[in-house]
């Protein structure tokens, strides 16, 4: 069975006219955008959480503003195991968990400048990728190459599934009408992208709120920058200010099952 993926591409003409329009741009509210997850790969019991923070900008504005200064909490609520978060300098705030429970909410908590955010989510699984290789067919886009990923779907379940491709190439995916299934697809990718001949894949189960937020964000930012180097406009995520429902922050938590696989010797020629 071949998936097909189709890119919507909106083509604007632009009319000359005289007339000088002069855009106010000014920009005065900031919101907090949150990059969190926790992560465990599917064999093993251990595993991260990572969280990145920054601050909205004006549109114009090419540099991230990362918020250093928070205080980030995990708390696994069937136990009241607590875990602060470190902050690094290569912008997040990182711990290791000994130990990821399936059954169990993860509360996330940040607080910064007296307000307290929060999020709760339960861990996703996530199936092994079978396979990973090159393509033969072509694209439109010559400088574009085919990659086709393998997997067998989750039984009796209805499941979400998120690929990152590289860095940044992220593809979400559902399995309707493939339940239990071997599945393969093809995603095609820019020859630039790919360093060394090389591609690492990383594959994520999600939850379904978090498959239409992505649906939403790959939309809007065509994945070139990071799913949160900037907000485009306001998608709702679900991460919640406690003490001020006007500054509920853009971004997402996500406790997913991960699994990995490393395609090397790409011909790019």
């Amino acid at each position: 069975m071949k998936k097909y993926l189709f890119t919507v591409i909106f083509f604007f003409t632009l009319v000359s006219c005289e007339k000088v329009i002069d855009l106010d741009l000014e920009f005065t509210e900031k919101r907090i955008v949150v990059d969190a997850k926790i992560n465990k790969h599917i064999s093993k019991k251990d595993g991260y959480a990572k969280v990145i923070i920054s601050e909205t900008s004006n549109y114009f504005d090419n540099e991230i503003n990362f918020i250093e200064n928070a205080k980030v909490v995990i708390k696994e609520l069937s136990t009241n195991n607590e875990y602060e978060l470190k902050y690094f300098k290569e912008n997040h705030y990182y711990t290791e968990i000994d130990k990821i429970l399936d059954n169990s909410e993860y509360e996330l908590n940040i607080f910064h400048n007296n307000n307290h955010y929060r999020s709760k989510e339960t861990l996703t699984s996530s199936p092994p990728i079978t396979s990973v290789k090159q393509g033969e067919r072509e694209s439109l886009n010559d400088e574009e190459i085919e990659i086709i990923t393998t997997f067998t779907d989750l039984k009796n379940e209805e499941n979400y599934y998120l690929f990152e491709f590289g860095e940044g190439n992220l593809q979400p995916a559902r399995d309707l009408y493939i339940d239990g299934n071997e599945f393969s697809f093809s995603y095609f990718i820019n020859k630039k992208k790919i360093k060394n001949n090389e591609l690492n894949i990383k594959m994520e189960g999600i939850d379904f709120d978090y498959f239409k937020f992505m649906i939403q964000i790959v939309i809007q930012t065509n994945t070139q920058n990071g799913p949160f180097s900037t907000a485009p406009s306001s998608i709702k995520g679900n991460i919640y200010c406690v003490n001020n429902e006007d500054l509920n922050p853009f971004g997402y938590f996500k406790v997913c099952e991960f699994d990995t696989y490393s395609l090397k010797d790409i011909n790019i020629d």
